[in-house]
């Protein structure tokens, strides 16, 4: 996909950046505002701001420069506000973010209702592919248009977010140009082996002492399995959110099903779903009827009701799917 001289011109022609990701940050969001910041300060644009209103989750801190991100935004209005890896203002969490130009750079589908499509017509400019594999795809594309070398600390960056939103290169978005842009990166000084070490193989202990909980709870039925992470088991076990982030992998693991969901307990009578597709069922589909998004074979949403309540209606919307699938 071409990346527009409006919005080269609007980087160009402006001084101060506030870069945002989105809530619940993963390798790719935060490896994608870090290269974004990095190469934008290469081109002479000092006055960066990187926001990320959770922070950055403990197994990413090794990404260069990933002190620079906070957690607070700035009192002051920037040139341009950029929301990366998300594609409308809410999903940074924050209410009242502004620029005197807004860009988006995603690789999720742009929801379709009005207040979005009237976010959409005020935009400055845009860079939304949906079949690029993550965002640091198109931070890759970016910085290349823009004339910016690619040092190592960007590379890492990138590496990480393309590593990351692939599932280690092991997922249906996994493409050629996916791959490609990694060779890059690995020929600009990203360490492959490194890189994976953090990501994959530096899990907490708290965390397994909580996968070892869910996965108790593992189960299938009618081409879905599932398991569940309730509060009780986060208190148990003194783990976050953050360390079942991943979860969902291991019911999409089980041989013989379509789909695979991951609910966790995220408050009074709410759950937070992830959903996952082995490549026929559209579950971004399912997480739009429920209030959420994501991409075709990866997507989440909230449900409120009581945990019976909330698979029973997920079930039902998966097992739909199912049917039309075939």
């Amino acid at each position: 996909m071409k990346i527009s001289s409006k919005l080269l011109n609007v980087i160009r022609q402006n001084g101060s950046f506030l870069i945002a990701g989105h809530i619940n940050p993963e390798g790719d969001a935060i490896g994608s505002i870090l290269a974004l910041a990095l190469g934008l300060k290469k081109i002479g644009k000092k006055d960066v701001y990187l926001l990320s209103r959770d922070g950055v989750p403990e197994i990413l801190k090794f990404l260069p420069s990933a002190k620079l991100i906070k957690n607070s935004p700035p009192k002051k209005i920037y040139d341009v506000l950029m929301i990366v890896d998300c594609n409308v203002p809410e999903r940074t969490g924050f209410k009242d973010l502004t620029g005197k130009n807004t860009v988006v750079i995603d690789h999720h589908i742009p929801p379709g209702d009005s207040d979005s499509a009237e976010f959409y017509r005020s935009l400055a400019a845009s860079f939304i592919d949906p079949h690029a594999a993550a965002s640091g795809v198109l931070i890759y594309k970016l910085l290349t248009a823009l004339k910016i070398p690619i040092d190592k600390n960007i590379a890492v960056n990138l590496y990480t977010a393309i590593l990351v939103d692939t599932g280690g290169f092991r997922y249906s978005n996994t493409s050629p140009e996916s791959l490609q842009t990694a060779c890059h990166l690995v020929e600009a000084g990203a360490r492959p082996w490194s890189i994976t070490k953090e990501i994959f193989e530096n899990i907490p202990y708290k965390s397994m002492k909580l996968l070892g909980l869910s996965l108790a709870t593992l189960d299938k039925k009618d081409g879905i399995a599932w398991m569940t992470t309730t509060a009780d088991m986060f208190k148990k076990t003194g783990a976050t959110s953050e360390d079942s982030e991943d979860f969902v992998d291991f019911p999409r693991k089980v041989k013989d099903i379509e789909a695979a969901a991951f609910f966790r307990e995220d408050g009074d009578n709410t759950f937070k779903i992830s959903l996952r597709s082995k490549g026929r069922v559209n579950v971004e589909k399912i997480a739009k009827s429920f209030g959420g998004g994501g991409h075709f074979a990866a997507a989440g949403c909230k449900v409120k009701g009581t945990l019976k309540e909330v698979q029973e209606k997920v079930f039902s919307a998966v097992r739909a799917a199912i049917k039309n699938a075939k």
